[in-house]
């Protein structure tokens, strides 16, 4: 086990499971923070990967001290954070993500706010959401994160002044608002990032959003990958529902009350004409709102969108919408 590291001012904590294909330019985005390095714990907390991902970071570690790699047998990122909490006595903590890659002044703004606003308890910046290649649903996929009508309704990907938030993508904290919330809820799945930050608002901080704070994600690469990833996130906030109300945003009930109005004018529609006419309703105002962003967004970021848009909202919205649904049904123990 590594030795806690009383010198950092800094730990930075990121979880990976198989990220060979991103975390080398993660790690060289954080190597090139204007933060000194020497002041850095950069702290990889891997969850048992099977591909190169530990061999890469064990070079780095190899090439750069201020870098170590940490087991989190938990595998889930909720545990990385607190397996990097632990490892570290830093009086700030980021926890950043593999799948993306930062701007050079990041954890210098970070910190900075941090340090001059008490009452701030998370600071981060607006995400650019890009696609993993050139193939047209990919760049589809990343389009999806930046329009309104698809995934988009974060501050972080769609805002562009500071605001006090809801959430923040990859946070900032300092030490002693960690110690006072507690360490991350393990059990929630991937809305581990929500429940923390409404517990920092119930003790009273402010989640703070600042677009000077600036990363990269690379959205996933196929269709089917991002309807996967929307089931998984919706799923989460399904279980949310059971644990803090107040942490699930009316932005994230959208896709459920969508597939519930489709199967329940569907159910109607089995007696009744007027379930037909009802369905009729729902889905057409659905496509209605589709082809409207579609066109949108084609006007804004080329015709070469034109067609694609309106079927991948539908199924990542569904796939959304249905992972709330079996998440919210579930059987808690």
């Amino acid at each position: 086990m590594s030795a806690i590291q009383p010198q950092h001012t800094v730990a930075v904590i990121i979880p990976t499971l198989n990220e060979q294909r991103f975390i080398s330019r993660c790690l060289d985005s954080v190597l090139a923070q204007t933060y000194p390095r020497e002041k850095m714990d950069i702290m990889v907390a891997d969850g048992g990967s099977t591909d190169t991902t530990r061999t890469i970071v064990e070079q780095y570690s190899a090439a750069y001290p201020c870098i170590r790699l940490l087991d989190n047998p938990r595998r889930v990122q909720a545990a990385a954070f607190n397996v990097g909490v632990s490892h570290s006595s830093a009086p700030f903590i980021i926890r950043m993500d593999a799948h993306a890659t930062y701007e050079p002044h990041y954890i210098e703004e970070c910190i900075a706010l941090l340090s001059s606003h008490p009452e701030y308890g998370n600071v981060g910046g607006v995400c650019a959401i890009l696609p993993q290649n050139d193939s047209l649903i990919a760049q589809a996929n990343a389009l999806l994160n930046h329009l309104r009508f698809g995934i988009g309704g974060a501050a972080f990907r769609v805002g562009t002044a500071s605001a006090d938030v809801d959430s923040v993508p990859f946070g900032a904290f300092r030490r002693d608002v960690v110690q006072q919330v507690g360490p991350m809820r393990e059990d929630i799945g991937r809305a581990e990032d929500n429940e923390y930050n409404a517990r920092i608002r119930h003790a009273g901080y402010i989640v703070r959003l600042d677009p000077a704070i600036r990363s990269s994600y690379f959205a996933r690469a196929t269709w089917a990958d991002s309807c996967r990833q929307m089931y998984g996130n919706g799923c989460a906030i399904g279980n949310l529902l059971h644990v803090d109300r107040t942490a699930v945003g009316l932005r994230h009930l959208v896709p459920l009350a969508f597939v519930l109005a489709l199967v329940i004018s569907a159910i109607v529609a089995l007696f009744t004409t007027y379930g037909w006419a009802l369905l009729a309703v729902v889905a057409g105002a659905y496509l209605l709102a589709a082809i409207v962003a579609d066109i949108q967004a084609c006007l804004r970021y080329g015709w070469r969108y034109a067609g694609i848009l309106p079927p991948l909202f539908f199924c990542v919205h569904v796939s959304y919408g249905v992972g709330t649904l079996v998440g919210l049904i579930r059987i808690h123990k």
